[in-house]
């Protein structure tokens, strides 16, 4: 048997004969044997309140706030995202804490016991364990957040109390389709008729929409039945709600629809702690899960400033340095790209952005490229330790083929390839050193792209303060 965490990943990388096996069978087998109290009668109960979070993008900004703002109330949470950047622990919280290696092993054991002779994928076992040792940490409330779809995803084995999807775009169409219907039914496969179903973005496919009528659900959607309102530095309010180079959020409000009279509007709140527009939507979000949960959970508005104020979420528009300015995104689809390229913009609507990026090669790359290529002064392409990667050459033919037909833009002696990201991030450094500009980089792509990022920026900066 395994002894540490990094030998049962190793081991569970080679149980399973696929990496992503879609379906619900093995997995409800398993957690009725791991958690057999909860299931004595054909009514599985559940002893903590279950948060399912799906979409395309914007999942992980929701389930930060989520946790921050209800851990502000004093309420025991756990939560389980994926994938993780640094440890695996990261997947696993409660109260916000990455949960220690010893109670994951202590739960890969259980669950090895619980599973008998089923094979089970590692994204498979690590929902288990965050199951599993949410039960055993006697949570209030548990936030789940979905790695695949929805339907099929192994976090959908519990059934949701509250179920949000974020967005919906195209991603993921080997295994979720090629449009946003046959997507949108995926990840809204996560929807329980007799509980409340929230939709987080103003295009709601048709798929979706024929669903909520056909099941009979109870439904709310961004911009229809709840949005936000920003305010400037004058309190003044801004018509357009996104913020520009003149004008400067001071506090916002959540509004809700005339029609609905249980739910109770908030007002004068702080600007979320995670950078970038985008957020205000995502809050926004996160306060109407809060509404539905406030005859069991409530919270209060000192709640809800601190937790928007306090949270932290690496990898989305974080901010990773000053000197020099390194913005680091986990951005990597075309819906990311877009919401990027509006956040830089928004942080200087003048200035152009070095880039470092890698992405995988299931990915559309010229789409994502495309996008953000009006803002850009210098590509850096590199090459990520994943046979999944698309390879640094690819990428950078695909970058010259669209310099080509951009007649605004001759970049053609600004892109070059490197076989990691600390070679990539060097050569901006002493290119940067050498003509003494104040350039702000940008990094994203993958996932692998900001593990990367993330670890040569510490190293970096345990060098300098040997310096010192």
């Amino acid at each position: 048997m395994p002894k540490t965490l990094q030998d049962w990943l190793n081991w569970q990388e080679t149980l399973h004969p696929s990496e992503i096996d879609l379906g619900l069978e093995r997995v409800a087998q398993v957690v009725k044997n791991l958690l057999p109290d909860c299931y004595k009668s054909s009514q599985a109960n559940i002893p903590f309140t279950v948060i399912t979070v799906a979409g395309t993008n914007g999942k992980g900004s929701t389930v930060a706030m989520l946790e921050s703002v209800l851990c502000e109330a004093g309420y025991q949470v756990g939560s389980y995202t994926s994938p993780h950047l640094l440890h695996y622990n990261e997947r696993i919280k409660i109260n916000q804490a990455a949960v220690a290696d010893q109670l994951i092993c202590e739960s890969f054991e259980r669950i090895d016991r619980a599973r008998g002779e089923l094979s089970l994928t590692y994204f498979e076992f690590g929902t288990l364990a965050a199951i599993d040792i949410i039960h055993d940490q006697l949570c209030d409330i548990a936030i789940l957040e979905v790695g695949l779809g929805g339907r099929l995803d192994a976090v959908n084995v519990i059934d949701p109390d509250i179920a949000l999807v974020t967005t919906i775009d195209i991603d993921h169409q080997e295994w979720l389709g090629s449009d946003r219907n046959t997507i949108g039914l995926e990840k809204a496969g996560i929807y329980r008729k007799d509980k409340p179903a929230l939709f987080g973005d103003s295009d709601l496919p048709d798929s979706i929409k024929k669903m909520v009528i056909e099941q009979e659900l109870s439904f709310y959607q961004f911009s229809v039945d709840y949005h936000y309102r920003l305010r400037d530095q004058n309190n003044t309010i801004l018509a357009s709600n996104q913020p520009n180079e003149t004008s400067q959020v001071n506090q916002w409000d959540w509004r809700v629809s005339e029609n609905i009279k249980q739910f109770d509007a908030r007002y004068n709140l702080p600007s979320p702690n995670l950078k970038g527009a985008v957020q205000f939507k995502n809050a926004a979000n996160v306060l109407m899960v809060l509404e539905l949960l406030k005859d069991k959970f409530p919270v209060t508005q000192s709640d809800i400033k601190r937790g928007l104020q306090n949270v932290k979420l690496a990898g989305r528009f974080q901010v990773a340095s000053t000197s020099p300015f390194v913005i680091l995104d986990v951005a990597h689809n075309a819906q990311a790209a877009r919401i990027l390229k509006q956040s830089c913009e928004h942080l200087d609507s003048s200035g152009k952005f070095n880039i470092i990026v890698g992405m995988l090669k299931d990915k559309d790359v010229a789409e994502v490229i495309s996008i953000l290529a009006p803002i850009v002064d210098s590509w850096r392409i590199i090459e990520l330790d994943t046979p999944r990667a698309m390879p640094a050459v690819e990428i950078e033919s695909i970058i010259r083929n669209i310099a080509k037909t951009n007649t605004h833009q001759n970049l053609s002696e600004n892109i070059q390839t490197f076989a990691d990201f600390e070679q990539a991030y060097h050569n901006y450094i002493k290119k940067k050193s050498l003509i003494g500009k104040h350039e702000k980089l940008l990094v994203f792509g993958s996932f692998y792209t900001v593990t990367d990022a993330l670890q040569t920026l510490a190293l970096q900066s345990q060098e300098n303060t040997k310096r010192l």
